[in-house]
């Protein structure tokens, strides 16, 4: 069953307004008629089978009848990937990904060997396309970018940051707790700065995902997909 987010509130009997880009997607696409069943989610309420009560070129709305997830089902895996911006393709597999591998943040962060530019709006319509598709009750959320030096001195003091060093020490530990962050470098890795400044911060790790070097896009879902493993795949 086709599933959509809302950003309105979810309950028994609620009437929902769909968005154009929806109204055409269930419309043009997949040629749905007034009474046939979605799914609706709002990262907040759970998950609701809804009829649609009305569906043209220009109206949809539709009509929650039945709850068929709780919110409370949805196992938080509280972690953020923070990230060099690299190129559109490679930074599209990223966020589709990471939505579906359970990240709550996505973090582009400017480093000084960063050259591509982040569209914003492009990756908050991703999560929300691959939270619909991974059946996921919650959306990550996508920061705006951050200079390096803000970065740094916003960090939370209580969250663990590991930074993916392809030629420093550490790896990623059996003892790693939820409430982490992975900070991955731009195409050629972090300056000799950079680590320097990192490795200054008591809450940062060092650690590398083995001998091979990997890619930025490669680097960041295996370091997901493997704390999902040492956390039991709690993913979303």
């Amino acid at each position: 069953m086709i599933r959509l987010f809302v950003p309105s509130d979810l309950k028994m009997q609620q009437l929902v307004l769909l968005n154009e880009n929806q109204i055409h997607y269930l419309f043009h696409v997949m040629r749905l008629k007034a009474g046939e069943n979605i799914l609706l989610f709002n990262g907040r309420d759970g998950e609701y089978r809804a009829v649609l009560t009305e569906l043209s070129k220009n109206k949809g709305t539709a009509r929650c009848e039945t709850q068929t997830r709780v919110q409370e089902e949805e196992k938080p895996l509280n972690v953020w990937l923070c990230f060099a911006p690299i190129k559109k393709d490679n930074m599209d597999f990223v966020v589709q990904k990471a939505t579906e591998l359970g990240v709550d943040q996505l973090v582009p962060v400017m480093t000084r060997r960063t050259v591509c530019k982040v569209n914003t709006e492009r990756m908050r319509a991703q999560v929300i396309e691959a939270a619909e598709q991974c059946e996921r009750l919650s959306v990550p959320v996508v920061k705006d970018p951050v200079k390096w030096e803000t970065f740094l001195a916003d960090f939370p003091d209580d969250r663990t940051l590991y930074f993916l060093n392809e030629r420093g020490a550490g790896v990623l530990s059996a003892k790693a707790k939820e409430g982490a962050a992975f900070l991955v470098g731009p195409e050629g890795g972090f300056d000799e700065k950079e680590l320097t400044a990192l490795s200054a911060m008591p809450q940062a790790i060092s650690m590398h995902l083995g001998r091979r070097i990997l890619r930025a896009e490669t680097a960041s879902l295996v370091v997901l997909a493997c704390y999902n493993q040492l956390l039991g795949w709690k993913t979303k």
